[in-house]
């Protein structure tokens, strides 16, 4: 999964604004330059790159953007919501997308800069993965430099058997952390137009397995819904996603809600576990055969978690649908 919904919001801002970017701001901005992996294992040896290396260029950017919110006088941000039990190198490739596009964001926001997005790709290894962490630690370099921040920060080594669930867990960690300094927070309509994306897919696999019924309809609109009522929702949808992979012979992640959290459910976790879902979705898509191509999810403009909840229960009927078929997703060409 790219992020989708972060790089098209970037995509919009260059249009927007991309003008603002010019030769002059560009100009100021100081040089950065990120260190080679603390293991002493090197890029030009691509497979020598393991996930303990990608953790501790993810811990390296999480430090210095400790520096960053202490500079903005911003408290620190809550630990997330749920933790990841297992990862395939595709999520985990996934996951380090979405921290590059809130890096760029927090660049542009700071800088008025605009940096190119790393590429989805279908194979990827801990090296493809340390360059796009690589590429968010720069971002949050050049912050850091244009705030004048000069405290240093050194990579630590992590553990030889780092899994890539570690390093996945603390790459949603650092997105929350960077989400935490953005003036520009996630907000509903984030969590909306990334559900649509989910929609859209799942209707995309329903046309393709179920050749006939029409998509169930929207259910009715229910006001005063919270973040958290969002959240609970999505966490069904997830073990209907579940029941469609193992049909299909795909592996899911297995996830747990942190025990003991009582805080407040906000949109940045229920935007974390949305866009799990879209991942696994656009994986069982990928594998489906005959299915048609998913339309775009655009920016929805303003939404309320009551929007929200009544998109996720669409997102709901249509995977319950097509767990009720009892075909795994591949088997409708």
């Amino acid at each position: 999964m790219t992020d989708r919904f972060l790089l098209r919001s970037l995509t919009s801002l260059v249009l927007l604004f991309g003008v603002l970017a010019d030769a002059t701001l560009a100009a100021d901005i100081r040089d950065v330059s990120t260190p080679p992996p603390v293991s002493g294992r090197r890029l030009s040896d691509p497979d020598s790159i393991l996930p303990a290396d990608v953790l501790a260029r993810v811990q390296l950017l999480r430090d210095n953007l400790d520096l960053v919110r202490q500079f903005m006088g911003r408290p620190p941000s809550p630990a997330p919501l749920l933790r990841v039990e297992s990862a395939q190198p595709r999520e985990v490739f996934s996951q380090a997308l979405n921290l590059e596009s809130r890096a760029n964001r927090l660049a542009f926001e700071q800088l008025r800069i605009v940096r190119a997005s790393s590429v989805p790709r279908d194979e990827t290894r801990p090296v493809d993965v340390f360059s796009v962490v690589d590429s968010a630690l720069e971002a949050v370099l050049l912050v850091k430099a244009e705030l004048g921040i000069d405290d240093a920060v050194a990579e630590e080594r992590q553990p030889e058997a780092t899994l890539p669930s570690e390093v996945f867990n603390a790459a949603v960690a650092a997105g929350t952390e960077i989400n935490n300094v953005l003036q520009q927070r996630t907000s509903p309509s984030d969590v909306f137009q990334l559900v649509t994306e989910a929609v859209h897919n799942a209707a995309a696999l329903h046309a393709a397995v179920r050749r006939g019924p029409s998509l169930p309809l929207e259910p009715d609109f229910i006001p005063n819904k919270m973040p958290s009522d969002v959240y609970a929702r999505l966490v069904e949808c997830f073990g209907l996603v579940a029941q469609l992979a193992d049909k299909s012979g795909v592996e899911t992640l297995n996830f747990a809600l942190v025990e003991g959290e009582k805080r407040v459910v906000t949109p940045n976790d229920v935007f974390g576990l949305a866009a799990l879902l879209v991942e696994e979705l656009d994986y069982l898509h990928s594998q489906t055969p005959g299915v048609n191509p998913a339309p775009r999810a655009y920016y929805p403009g303003l939404r309320f978690p009551a929007h929200v909840f009544q998109r996720a229960g669409l997102l709901k009927e249509i995977l319950e649908d097509l767990v009720a078929s009892g075909r795994p997703s591949g088997a409708g060409s």
